[in-house]
């Protein structure tokens, strides 16, 4: 009881303090920053960067976990940004919305277990309070795992759309550099990470089209893509050995043609099946419908 009325109380102070900022900032207005702001100026803007006082809490107790200088895990949700094609904008960002899905699911933890002490069952309560802060911890990261998944899904039918205008614009003899800029703007996942390419390629020059490949291949959604590294593979193959790219690119657009095809008709399939196994069940269930009135009346 006691350790719940120091929470309460330290809960209502923060409260307390919060609101009397909101106040001061809604009279005052937020150029009164004090003489050490200038070390929390957040860019060019000169916007003092403000942060309220639970992500400050939360930032002290788990820095690791939400701290940007002090968290283990930055390079793998750097990985998860490029994958998803930046689903959020900056790791900052990440870990901001780390934070608030955090406290929402603590406020559903904290809910949760004060239900089951009032059901009786007190003995429930850590369990189901670990379980939702499990998932607030997880959220962020499976959301950004979802939205790599579903550039991975959309990623064989816009590589055959890329690959079949890139072999058109060979064929006519367009340069290689030329055609991956053009074959960039029709958009969607691959064509997209031709931009890149381009982009990097430019910026770094053909001395360095190893780094500029690597750079591109770290934003696919999945990195076990056969096709896509076979494509960057015959990329590097021509700038570095000079290998004509023609022949690679046509043979790699019908291997993907027929991989979209197969999936397609294994997804038809599925639907046949699926739908004849519903037609069954309703003709069942009108069978029963019919027969089970006389049923009864004999019975």
């Amino acid at each position: 009881m006691l350790a719940l009325m120091f929470v309460g109380s330290l809960a209502l102070g923060v409260l307390t303090y919060e609101i009397a900022s909101w106040i001061q900032r809604l009279m005052f207005g937020s150029q009164n920053v004090g003489r050490l702001s200038g070390a929390h100026m957040a860019g060019a803007g000169n916007t003092p960067e403000r942060r309220n006082t639970w992500d400050a809490i939360l930032v002290a107790i788990f820095p690791g976990r939400f701290d940007l200088s002090q968290v283990k895990d930055k390079s793998n949700v750097i990985a998860l940004l490029r994958r998803s094609g930046y689903y959020y904008d900056t790791p900052g960002e990440f870990y901001a919305a780390a934070i608030r899905d955090f406290s929402q699911y603590l406020v559903v933890a904290a809910f949760g277990a004060g239900a089951c002490v009032m059901l009786g069952a007190p003995w429930l309560a850590p369990l189901v309070a670990a379980f939702y802060l499990y998932l607030g911890l997880r959220r962020p990261y499976d959301r950004l795992k979802k939205a790599a998944k579903k550039r991975s899904d959309g990623m064989k039918n816009n590589m055959l759309i890329g690959l079949a205008v890139l072999e058109s614009l060979l064929s006519v003899s367009v340069g290689v550099q030329d055609a991956l800029r053009q074959a960039s703007q029709i958009g969607g996942p691959f064509c997209n990470l031709l931009g890149l390419l381009v982009a990097q390629i430019e910026s770094k020059g053909e001395t360095a089209i190893v780094d500029a490949i690597e750079v591109t291949k770290s934003h696919l959604p999945d990195p076990n893509e056969i096709e896509a590294n076979l494509f960057f593979q015959d990329i590097k193959d021509h700038f570095t050995n000079s290998r004509p790219i023609l022949a690679s690119v046509k043979a790699l657009r019908e291997s993907v043609h027929r991989e979209v095809v197969d999936g397609t008709e294994a997804r038809a399939a599925l639907v046949k099946q699926r739908s004849s196994l519903f037609g069954i069940f309703a003709v069942l269930g009108l069978v029963l419908a019919i027969i089970l009135p006389y049923v009864g009346a004999i019975t």
